[in-house]
C-alpha cells in the first residue's frame, strides 16, 4: 500500500509539474527537481499524513481479512455486496489521504518556484507504475532535469517540517 501511495504521490507532482510547464515557458526556463521519495521518507507532515491514513484504513483492511475468511459461510450475493462495500470505503480513504498529500506538495512546490523564479519543476526519480505487472506493460514516470537545473529537495523537505 505504500508503495502505491508514492506512485500517486509522484503522479500529482508530475501533474504540477505539467501545469507549470503549460503555464508558459520562457527561451531561459529554470527547472528544478525533486526526489519524491526522499520527501514521502523525511517529511514529518507527510509522514505524518501515511500514519494517520494507516490508522483510519487498518480497520477496514481488518473487516477485509475477517470477511475473507467468512466468505464459505455467506452466499456469494452477500460477500460480494460486503466486499463492494469495503472497497468503496477504502476507496474513500485512500482518495481523502492522496488528495491531502497532493495539496500539501503542490503548495510547497509552488511556493519554492515562487521564490526561486523557476519555469517547473520535475521529479527526479523513476518509478514503476505498477510493479506487478511485466515490465513490457509497466509505466515509467521520469522527471528530466536539463543541464543546470536546481535540485529542491531538501527546501521541500524544510518547508514540510
Amino acid at each position: 500500500m505504500k508503495h502505491r501511495m508514492k506512485m500517486i504521490f509522484l503522479a500529482g507532482a508530475v501533474i504540477m509539474v505539467a501545469a507549470v510547464l503549460l503555464a508558459g515557458c520562457s527561451n531561459k526556463a529554470k527547472i528544478g527537481y525533486v526526489d519524491i521519495s526522499r520527501v514521502a521518507a523525511e517529511s514529518p507532515q507527510v509522514q505524518s499524513l501515511n500514519q494517520n491514513f494507516e490508522k483510519e484504513y487498518k480497520p477496514l483492511a481488518d473487516q477485509m481479512e475477517t470477511l475473507a475468511k467468512q466468505q464459505d459461510s455467506m452466499s456469494k450475493e452477500d460477500y460480494t455486496k460486503e466486499v463492494q462495500q469495503l472497497q468503496r470505503k477504502a476507496y474513500g480513504i485512500q482518495q481523502k489521504y492522496n488528495a491531502q498529500r497532493q495539496d500539501l506538495v503542490n503548495k510547497v512546490l509552488a511556493q519554492i518556484s515562487k521564490e526561486k523564479g523557476l519555469s517547473a519543476v520535475t521529479t527526479k526519480a523513476s518509478f514503476a507504475v505498477d510493479p506487478e505487472v511485466p515490465v513490457e506493460n509497466s509505466v515509467s514516470v521520469d522527471g528530466v532535469v536539463v543541464d543546470g537545473g536546481t535540485d529542491i529537495t531538501d527546501e521541500v523537505i524544510q518547508k514540510l517540517q
